[in-house]
């Protein structure tokens, strides 16, 4: 049985509880599910170093996907000793960043280092593919991967048993939170993102009836089949809004983003959200991300009917 984990805030892109890592004790050492991005490192060190554990000694690190802000410090971890977990399709890439950092610089230009920071190289003898419904044991503790593509291929959400509980860490397949809400939000980005297969993850974990949900973006959820389903509403309801912004022949670019942003914003604020936690946490940037995320999934259905 997995002990209760420490969640540290990375305080990603300055923001409380936009971004955690897990923290768990084993037989002689500790284990991590999630690196963060390397732009959080130091924060993430100082939260270990805090709860007296010395980060060097990680033994493992356990991650959802490699996009930057779960992945990105994977490889000083892996520098420093420990083995990191992953799907098999981000192996390679955790060896060989190259790609995944020239398309981010692509898109962030001078302010990569500030918002995530380019991904190190991981030592290919230290990164294990793991393959769904594969149980990792490590210094006592155990971890089983679910496979749960739609945000990316190569995502996997990772169940344990805490206190008796089943948990599940799930990444970005059950979407992201604003603080002090149940308000669920999503990252649909490109190049992967696809909503019958993010659906069809959300039928898996909703098919394991867990007694808890823990959030990389952010916090412990105690009704996971709630949050699941409004997962789903959310998705639905993203996924349409922003393809009707998108066939809209009278918008360009920047209109495009600014009628999301509105959008999101109403339905936001008709949730509870006051206007500064919206303007905080959903910003433009996340909303040209999904702007992509979708026009590619649509160019893609549009080609495979050619």
């Amino acid at each position: 049985m997995t002990s209760t984990p420490i969640s540290i805030d990375l305080q990603y892109n300055g923001l409380r509880e936009a971004a955690a890592s897990f923290v768990f004790k084993g037989d002689t050492g500790h284990v991590l599910i999630e690196s963060g991005p390397l732009a959080t490192l130091e924060t993430l060190k100082a939260g270990l170093v805090e709860h007296g554990i010395d980060p060097t000694s990680i033994k493992a690190v356990f991650l959802t996907h490699i996009h930057l802000d779960h992945g990105g410090a994977a490889g000083w971890f892996a520098e420093n000793g420990a083995d990191i977990y992953v799907h098999p399709f981000g192996v390679d890439h955790l060896v060989d960043p190259t790609r995944i950092n020239e398309s981010a610089r692509r898109i962030y230009g001078t302010h990569l280092a500030e918002v995530f920071g380019e991904m190190l190289p991981c030592p290919r003898a230290k990164v294990h593919a793991v393959a769904h419904s594969e149980t990792i044991s490590v210094d006592g503790l155990e971890f089983t991967a679910i496979e749960t593509p739609g945000h990316a291929r190569h995502h996997h959400a990772w169940s344990t048993v805490i206190n008796g509980r089943q948990c599940c860490f799930t990444g970005d397949v059950a979407g992201m939170r604003i603080p002090g809400t149940s308000w669920v939000t999503l990252p649909l980005a490109p190049p992967e993102f696809d909503p019958a297969i993010w659906g069809q993850s959300l039928d898996r974990l909703e098919a394991f009836d867990f007694d808890e949900l823990q959030l990389t973006h952010f916090g412990t959820v105690e009704n996971p089949q709630d949050h699941l389903a409004a997962t789903r509403k959310q998705l639905a309801w993203e996924t349409r809004m922003v393809t009707e912004i998108l066939d809209d022949p009278s918008l360009d670019h920047e209109a495009r983003k600014i009628a999301y942003l509105d959008a999101l914003h109403a339905r936001a604020t008709a949730h509870g959200i006051s206007q500064a936690d919206c303007d905080a946490y959903l910003s433009a940037g996340m909303v040209d991300m999904n702007l992509g995320g979708v026009q590619r999934h649509l160019n893609q259905l549009r080609k495979a009917s050619d």
